[in-house]
């Protein structure tokens, strides 16, 4: 069994690189323009050491957490990732099982590849749905009522995403945001559709519908055509006709370029809560919260967007003292260990979130993927609050920690 030869999230990257097509595994592990941030988003962790205490009798500390009133195992959630339906036949609905299971969140992307009225059902209660709508307000009433009906009560509206950053391991396999094939990069990408037939075997007998739902708006529609397209291209099988949007127009569409003025639009129509994410200062953590948001996510998009912004976990202490006590603050980007969440969790993060580690468990293996790599927190967040001398999670804070001074 494949799980039996991953200890950490390093060991799943490895093995999703030999099990998917190249041009997928890229769209996971790829970031903006020379990568710095994403790089920056992980070696910010490390530059913050602990300060363990000893003499102290911990056998089986408390990891549990309260987000947005609902209580979680461990204070890790799911981030919303694109096209998770290509990475492996159990997609989207797979990692929100697998997150049910594991006593924590799932956040459906709009862009998934998966409807929400598919994926919430399928993990009620721990499905929140994150926003994009490509500048069209109508568009996001509407996922709003779609995402509703579905029984979803939390909302997290993305700011980071005025335009697609310059992704350039997508550009050199000759594909276009966002990340649709055409019969040209097709044969171009031949060779490497050759080299996993597993992968095509699962996804040519799982399928993904390629019909426009009358519901979808077009971003959905776009979405899906996508997914469609990535899979029947890849595995050789054509692709039925349907609605096409390429070039610029497909990158308008994928973009999603909110003003706070929208913010507060989705505040009046939304009755659950509402998180802002992608925020990056204080001052921006400010607004969110004085426009009603319940929360905000520290974010810069896993490195994807601008390139040369903060590693998160700089900014995290700054974003904390903005808000208070005001909304709950929780983080994403560069979390690849137990010893990471601890770190966010003592600097002020209610939680954090994990987007490639989940996706990477996902294309190996499906929803045990998934669960293997929250298990695999799990024992390492658990090992590492004895190591640390830590009961209970709500005991962290900054005096645990030596930040570097810059």
């Amino acid at each position: 069994m494949r799980l039996e030869r991953i200890a950490n999230v390093a060991d799943a990257r490895k093995i999703a690189k030999r099990t998917i097509p190249g041009v997928l595994f890229d769209y996971i592990d790829g970031a903006a323009d020379d990568e710095a941030t994403m790089r920056a988003n992980t070696v910010a962790f490390d530059e913050v050491v602990f300060r363990p205490r000893v003499g102290l009798d911990v056998r089986e500390p408390d990891m549990t957490t309260t987000v947005l009133g609902a209580k979680l195992s461990m204070p890790l959630l799911l981030a919303p990732t694109g096209l998770a339906e290509v990475m492996h036949r159990d997609g989207a609905v797979g990692a929100a099982r697998a997150a049910a299971s594991r006593g924590t969140i799932c956040v459906l992307s709009t862009v998934a590849g998966s409807p929400v009225e598919q994926v919430a059902p399928a993990a009620p209660g721990s499905v929140w749905f994150q926003l994009y709508a490509g500048g069209s307000r109508s568009e996001a009433d509407k996922l709003l009522a779609r995402a509703e009906a579905a029984g979803v009560s939390v909302l997290v509206v993305t700011m980071d995403t005025p335009t697609l950053g310059n992704r350039e391991r997508d550009r050199r396999h000759g594909v276009t945001p966002p990340l649709r094939l055409d019969a040209h990069n097709a044969i171009h990408l031949g060779p490497q559709v050759l080299a996993r037939p597993l992968w095509t075997y699962r996804m040519a007998r799982h399928g993904v519908s390629t019909l426009r739902s009358a519901q979808d708006t077009p971003l959905l529609s776009a979405a899906r055509s996508a997914v469609a397209g990535q899979w029947l291209k890849l595995s050789g099988r054509s692709v039925p006709d349907g609605p096409r949007t390429q070039g610029h127009g497909v990158l308008r569409m994928v973009s999603s370029p909110f003003t706070w003025a929208d913010v507060e639009h989705l505040k009046a129509r939304w009755s659950g809560k509402l998180v802002v994410k992608g925020v990056l200062r204080g001052d921006d953590a400010r607004i969110s919260v004085d426009l009603g948001a319940d929360a905000v996510i520290i974010s810069n998009h896993g490195g994807r967007q601008l390139d040369g912004a903060p590693a998160t976990l700089s900014v995290l202490p700054e974003v904390a003292d903005a808000v208070g006590d005001s909304a709950e603050v929780m983080l994403d980007g560069g979390v690849r260990r137990g010893t990471h969440v601890l770190k966010a969790v003592a600097l002020g993060a209610r939680a954090v979130f994990i987007g490639r580690p989940f996706l990477y468990g996902l294309a190996t293996a499906g929803q045990l993927g998934v669960e293997h790599i929250l298990d695999l927190f799990q024992s390492e967040i658990t090992r590492d609050m004895i190591l640390l001398g830590c009961q209970d999670l709500a005991e962290l804070s900054p005096t645990w920690l030596r930040v570097p001074t810059r």
